[in-house]
């Protein structure tokens, strides 16, 4: 099997009734019903818009189980999948059309900023005959994804179907998926992590429950015991979300789970220990990766308990190194802790049109990242923190996450966040922002005394600001960037 469709075909004829994917509308399909909307679609995009191989499909994420089948139409087709997320704004579907030079935009509903647009039911419904169709190559350009452009311009990574494949065995096998296995993905289906779980899923002949985010917490839970779910994926925000206003009744839900998978953004330590406390028996993964080398590390930190800052070890299709500023392989300390680099069939082919960046981020099959980090004696692999965040003071290196675990333990601290900000003396200083659980009663002379208890003078915050919340991106990251530059106002 060369491609995800491909698998899809396969299923289609082997296990034709079993469920394939729904969503909150329960609009269901079958692998049978499935790959027979797949193809309607692919024709219509073949004989209607005329689109050839190797052409480029805008598609406007609607967050339901129509979404995968377009996705898979594209592939069948021999065209790219360019999704974009649901609210993309005009500028930004222009700016990734021009890049990409796409033929065409597929959207919901009649939303046509290029001049070739076509709806998902005019694809669903195409009833001229299908025609022969030949299944595309596993170095073949399957999608191109593309990054939300927060800290610049955004870049379109671009992945194969070999790529895909190998993206879905390191899910599989990083979670010891069941051939049963029924996931609820209630994340943003245009970007990386949530479709990758789709195709692990697809991967195992199982079935995915797409749901438009956690807000709805009812209704997630409508979903879990309509469908049998038996595993979960989340974000460490969408899991906080489901505890906080669920009162408590997610534990009662989810302690059936087979287990719950957590990726696309760092998973804090309490939230770790609290899903260990709380939901003993269920496996809980927390995956490292990118868009470019996705789903690098697996932890089942349900079993390996107590490893603060581990991000397991690699997946089925990854090899790990540690380098030096060189890309020279290291044996990486937590004192002298390396660059992560990960290498594997897993990676990106490159950045769309963009050769220049590819040749810089992948070298010699390794995708390079500025994550620090090191391996122990166990095999287990370990990120302190990203050398873009390493503030230097006065030629001293601080981690910010090293003072941020210690802050966090304050008792009054809801989160918190450490930066660099530029310094005329010093080079850089170190720069605290904490969110206080209850802003009336925070003292903050009180605050600065305890932890000046533990934190070396040298790495002691030289200044301290309270305030409402963290900016985050659309995925739950840290944006230090931005507290950076407000840190200089």
């Amino acid at each position: 099997m060369n491609s995800m469709v491909e698998i899809l075909a396969g299923y289609a004829h082997t296990q034709p009734d079993k469920l394939f994917a729904v969503d909150e509308s329960r609009r269901e399909y079958t692998y049978a019903s499935a790959y027979g909307r797949v193809k309607n679609a692919a024709a219509a995009l073949i004989k209607k818009w005329g689109v050839a191989r190797g052409d480029r499909i805008l598609v406007l994420c609607n967050q339901k189980a129509d979404y995968l089948i377009i996705d898979m139409a594209c592939n069948l087709a021999g065209a790219i999948f360019v999704p974009l997320e649901g609210d993309a704004s005009a500028d930004r579907i222009r700016e990734i059309a021009d890049e990409t030079q796409a033929v065409l935009f597929v959207t919901s509903s009649e939303r046509g900023f290029l001049d070739k647009s076509t709806t998902y039911n005019e694809l669903l419904s195409y009833s001229e005959e299908v025609p022969e169709f030949v299944f595309g190559d596993e170095e073949d350009i399957a999608e191109i994804l593309y990054t939300t452009g927060t800290t610049g311009k955004s870049k379109g990574i671009m992945i194969s179907n070999r790529a895909n494949i190998a993206l879905a065995e390191n899910v599989k096998f990083g979670v010891c998926m069941n051939e049963n296995n029924i996931e609820l993905i209630p994340l943003v289906m245009s970007h990386s992590h949530g479709l990758r779980t789709f195709y692990a899923n697809l991967l195992n002949g199982g079935a995915v429950v797409i749901a438009n985010g956690v807000m709805n917490v009812k209704n997630i839970f409508r979903l879990m015991e309509a469908y049998h779910v038996t595993s979960l994926d989340l974000s460490p925000s969408a899991a906080q979300i489901l505890i906080k206003l669920s009162k408590g009744a997610f534990w009662d839900k989810a302690k059936s789970l087979d287990y719950i998978e957590i990726g696309t953004a760092v998973l804090p330590e309490e939230l770790k220990d609290e899903l260990v406390d709380n939901l003993p028996g269920v496996h809980l993964y927390n995956f490292y990766g990118s868009t470019e080398s996705g789903r690098t590390c697996a932890l089942d930190f349900s079993v390996s308990k107590n490893k603060k800052k581990c991000i397991g070890k690699p997946s089925k299709n990854a090899e790990i190194v540690f380098t030096n500023d060189g890309r020279i392989p290291i044996n990486a300390t937590p004192e002298n802790p390396g660059l992560l680099a990960s290498r594997g069939s897993m990676n990106m082919s490159g950045y769309w049109r963009n050769e220049e960046l590819t040749r810089e981020i992948l070298v010699d099959g390794f995708v390079f990242t500025n994550d620090l980090g090191f391996f122990d004696d166990d095999g287990y692999a370990f990120i302190i923190g990203r050398r873009d965040d390493v503030i230097n003071y006065n030629g001293i290196k601080i981690s910010p996450t090293e003072i941020e675990d210690i802050v966090t333990q304050y008792p009054e601290i809801e989160e918190c966040a450490c930066v660099g900000i530029s310094d005329s003396m010093a080079g850089q200083i170190p720069k605290l922002f904490v969110v206080a659980k209850d802003s009336n009663t925070f003292r903050m002379d009180e605050f600065i005394q305890s932890i000046s208890n533990r934190i070396d003078k040298t790495k002691m915050p030289k200044q301290i600001e309270l305030i409402d919340s963290l900016p985050r991106t659309f995925n739950g990251k840290l944006n230090r960037k931005e507290l950076a530059e407000r840190g200089m106002q």
